[in-house]
């Protein structure tokens, strides 16, 4: 396209094409009423003039008893033609050339007369004679009386085009006023897509002109662009905190396995050490490569899922990740206990195992030695609940917000000494959003924190409930359904 399509330039054309059309249709409606209206005009004068001519038949005053015409006194139009006839077919008088109508008495016609168009009126009745002989002799004349209705024809015309310059005229005015008052009403559309095109990477501050909120069409759209960028300022935000999170992780990482090897390097040393200097660079590694992993994990979960009807059991879940982290509990001497239902969610089973895992260490870690940790399953009001609550410090109000930030550390259990990335809750979070779950963080009254996660449920699921409990002091789980 060589140029670009105008919503204002269509939006007059339109308009002005509906009024064109309009004007056309009235003025269509205005000559046929005109000449409705003239031609009865015209109709009653025939009518008339056939009328005054019928009156002018006499008696003759003959044996007979005929009748003659007397027109003496009577003004006939100079172009008329008329014919009067008695009952035996005698003109009685005539004017012109009356042409053979094979019309019924009290009708109109129209005839092309010498190439001119006239209208005849045809009138037939009866006419008394020496009504006082007998009651009057009865003889019935026929009377047709013709007019020229080029004029007719003519005052229709000059009526109309005095209606169709008038609406020319009209038509020119609202023109002028329409496109004046479209573009003045369209100055909201061009000021909010100004202001929308000032956005760029360096200024996200969008605040829609005032007067695309005045009105109702216009406000709908102005707060959805400005929720719009908003959301994309928060989203460019993050991940360019991500990438600057994920570079210092990164090169902290790189930092302490390079200065490990600069360390060994800096003299010769024993076997023994250089065993040791290995096994530090390999732990450093293995971190290294723990959070790359958890990195493309995270990237993974925030690409949009494929619908492909992927569901689990998060009890069942649950329970191999108490198995799995029955380790961590024995080292620590804390008691796992469980409460399941039996809940069936829309995740695939490796990403719940991955939310029951990184829910549950997480709780592990921030329970001191010989406390207990309270996880639970529920199904209730057609979602599923899952809870984690701990014995540990619980969480400050403050860094509430930030617990689920990639790389966000906001207290020893989650540091570098204990391996953590800072990416657990971030992965959490990933996956809950993934399948329109919420996950929250808050503070216990009887102390610690409780993580509460609210799955959707496969369709047509029953309540029911397992309940297990997992002690490191017996060093035995113990599980029993109800």
């Amino acid at each position: 396209m060589t140029g670009r399509a105008s919503i204002t330039r269509r939006l007059i054309v339109a308009v002005l094409l509906l009024e064109v059309l309009a004007a056309i249709a009235l003025i269509g409606a205005v000559t046929v009423h005109e000449r409705k209206v003239q031609y009865e005009a015209f109709d009653a004068n025939l009518r008339s003039h056939a009328s005054t001519i019928f009156g002018a038949v006499q008696d003759a005053d003959d044996v007979g008893d005929n009748v003659q015409l007397e027109l003496r006194g009577l003004k006939i139009p100079k172009r008329a033609i008329y014919e009067v006839r008695d009952q035996r077919g005698v003109v009685l008088g005539s004017v012109g050339s009356v042409p053979l109508l094979d019309a019924s008495p009290e009708s109109f016609e129209d005839v092309n007369v010498e190439g001119h168009s006239y209208r005849f009126f045809v009138l037939s009745a009866d006419r008394i004679i020496d009504p006082g002989v007998d009651g009057g002799i009865d003889r019935q004349v026929r009377v047709i009386f013709g007019l020229p209705d080029g004029h007719v024809w003519h005052e229709v015309m000059g009526a109309v085009s005095f209606f169709a310059i008038a609406t020319l005229l009209l038509l020119s005015l609202t023109t002028v006023l329409m496109i004046w008052l479209i573009r003045k009403l369209l100055l909201p559309i061009h000021e909010l897509a100004g202001a929308a095109e000032a956005i760029d990477t360096l200024h996200w501050r969008f605040d829609a002109p005032a007067s695309a909120k005045e009105y109702a069409e216009l406000r709908p759209l102005a707060t959805t662009i400005e929720d719009t960028i908003a959301r994309l300022q928060r989203a460019f935000e993050q991940q360019k905190r991500f990438t600057s999170d994920a570079a210092h992780e990164l090169k902290t990482d790189l930092a302490i396995v390079k200065s490990s090897l600069q360390l060994m390097s800096m003299k010769r040393r024993t076997v023994e050490e250089y065993e040791g200097g290995v096994a530090l660079g390999l732990e450093d590694v293995t971190r290294l490569e723990q959070t790359v992993h958890k990195m493309l994990t995270l990237s993974r979960l925030e690409q949009p899922k494929e619908a492909v009807g992927q569901n689990c059991r998060i009890d069942v879940v649950l329970q191999d990740v108490v198995q799995q982290s029955r380790p961590l509990a024995e080292l620590r001497d804390i008691r796992v206990a469980l409460a399941l239902a039996n809940v069936r969610v829309p995740l695939d089973s490796r990403d719940a195992t991955l939310l029951c895992s990184n829910v549950l260490s997480n709780a592990l870690q921030h329970s001191p030695e010989g406390a207990s940790v309270d996880v639970s399953v529920a199904l209730a009001d057609g979602v599923g609940i899952l809870t984690v609550r701990d014995c540990g410090e619980g969480i400050d109000e403050g860094e509430r917000q930030s617990l689920f930030l990639p790389f966000y550390r906001g207290d020893v259990s989650r540091s570098r000494k204990s391996g953590g990335t800072g990416l657990g809750l971030s992965i959490c979070k990933a996956i809950c959003d993934r399948v329109g779950a919420s996950i929250e963080i808050a503070n216990h009254a009887a102390g610690g924190a409780v993580v509460r996660i609210t799955l959707p449920v496969v369709e047509g699921q029953k309540p029911g409930a397992a309940v297990s409990s997992l002690s490191t002091a017996g060093m035995r789980a113990d599980r029993h359904q109800s």
